[in-house]
C-alpha cells in the first residue's frame, strides 16, 4: 500500500495526501476526514519502507465466499480462477464461514492487500457493512449468488421463482404435507428467497407450509436429536425441500437413519446441482445452478464495472430443474399403482 493507493481510494492526488500528512490544517475538513478514514482502513504508514519487495506485483482479484466446506463454491471459484487466468490475473480467496460479522473484514483484507476487484457473495445486500465500504470508495466488485436492487454489478439465479417451480412440481406428484429444511435467513438471503418462493407456490395451490426448520448450513456433522425428531414425528412431512444440496444430504442420512427410505418414504429435494450430490443413489432431485458459468461471468461483468462499460452489469442466469431420483409421488399414491 502506497501514496497512490491512498489517493485512488480517497479520490483525491497523491499531492493532497501528502499535504494532509505534514499540513493536516491545508486541506478541507470533508477531504481530511475522508483520507483518515481510508488510512486506518488500509493500515497505511508513511513509515513504511519503500524498498521492500513488492509482493504484489502481478494484478489480484479479491475473492469473498461463506462456506469453503459447500462444494458449490469451490465450482464458482474454480470458474472465477479460469477467467481471471484468461485475463493474466491471480485470485485470492476468503471464506467468511456464514457470518456477516466477517464480511467487511475480508474486504479490508483484501484492499490492503491491492486487489484491484472483489467478487462476493454476502448474508443479504440490505444494511451490509462490507457492501457499503465499497460502495463508499467506490472500489470495483461483483455480487455473486446475491440479487441487488441497487441497479449494481451482479450475477445470480431467480431463487424465488425457482422456489415457486419446486413446489408446483412437488403438488403435481400429490404431496400435502410439505418441509422446508433451510439455512438460517439471517445468513443467507438466497435461502430466504427461496423459502418465499416455494410457500409462494404452496399457497397458489392452496397449501400450507407444515414445517420450516432452520440449521446451522456451514457445519457437515449429521442432524441432532431437534432434526432428528422433527423428520420422524408421525404426520411429518412426505416431502423436504433443502435450501441447498449439502443440507438435502444430510436430510437423506437422517431418513435412512430412521430405517426410512428415499424416495419411496419420504422425498428429498436440494437446490445448487451440485456434482457430488449425482454420485448417490438415487440421484439427488434439484435446482441446477450454473455455478461454473457464474464464476466466469462474474469476472467478466467486474471487469465491465470497472471499466465503466455501458453494457448492463446485472445477469439473471438459468437454472434447470432435475425433479427425478429423489423425488417421487407421495407414498400413498406409489401403494395404490
Amino acid at each position: 500500500m502506497n501514496i497512490k493507493d491512498v489517493a485512488e481510494l480517497a479520490g483525491v492526488s497523491p499531492a493532497t495526501i501528502s499535504r494532509y500528512l505534514n499540513q493536516p490544517q491545508s486541506v478541507a475538513h470533508a477531504t481530511s476526514k475522508r483520507i483518515e478514514k481510508v488510512i486506518t482502513l488500509t493500515g497505511y504508514s508513511v513509515e513504511q519502507r519503500h524498498d521492500q519487495i513488492e509482493f504484489n506485483k502481478n494484478p489480484t482479484l479479491g475473492v469473498v465466499i461463506p462456506s469453503l466446506i459447500n462444494p458449490v463454491f469451490s465450482e464458482v471459484v474454480t470458474g472465477i480462477q479460469q477467467r481471471a487466468r484468461h485475463f493474466g490475473y491471480s485470485v485470492v480467496v476468503v471464506d467468511t464461514q456464514y457470518d456477516s460479522g466477517q464480511e467487511q473484514q475480508a474486504v479490508i483484507d483484501l484492499i490492503r492487500q491491492r486487489v484491484e476487484g472483489v467478487i462476493l457473495t454476502i448474508a443479504d445486500t440490505s444494511e451490509n457493512e462490507a457492501l457499503k465500504l465499497l460502495r463508499d470508495f467506490k472500489f470495483p466488485y461483483c455480487l455473486l449468488h446475491n440479487r441487488s436492487d441497487e441497479q449494481e454489478p451482479c450475477v445470480f439465479v431467480d431463487n424465488y421463482q425457482a422456489g415457486i417451480d419446486v413446489a408446483q412440481r412437488v403438488v403435481e406428484l400429490g404431496h400435502r404435507r410439505v418441509g422446508m429444511l433451510t439455512g438460517r435467513f439471517v445468513s443467507s438471503d438466497r435461502a430466504e428467497q427461496r423459502y418465499k418462493g416455494f410457500k409462494k407456490g404452496l399457497n397458489d395451490n392452496g397449501l400450507e407450509l407444515t414445517e420450516l426448520l432452520e440449521v446451522d448450513q456451514n457445519k457437515l456433522d449429521p442432524f441432532g436429536d431437534q432434526e432428528m425428531s422433527v423428520i420422524q414425528r408421525e404426520q411429518a412431512p412426505t416431502v423436504w425441500f433443502c435450501s441447498n444440496d449439502l443440507l438435502a444430504l444430510k436430510a437423506i442420512n437422517a431418513v435412512k437413519a430412521n430405517g426410512l427410505h428415499v424416495p419411496s418414504d419420504i422425498s428429498i429435494i436440494g437446490f445448487d446441482g451440485m456434482s457430488l450430490a449425482q454420485l448417490i443413489t438415487p440421484t439427488l432431485a434439484t435446482v441446477a445452478v450454473p455455478h461454473l458459468k457464474m464464476g466466469q461471468v462474474a469476472v467478466d461483468i467486474l471487469f465491465n464495472a470497472k471499466a465503466g462499460a455501458s453494457v448492463s452489469t446485472q445477469l439473471a442466469l438459468d437454472y434447470q430443474l432435475q425433479m427425478n431420483g429423489s423425488l417421487d409421488v407421495v407414498p400413498h399414491l406409489q401403494n395404490n399403482e
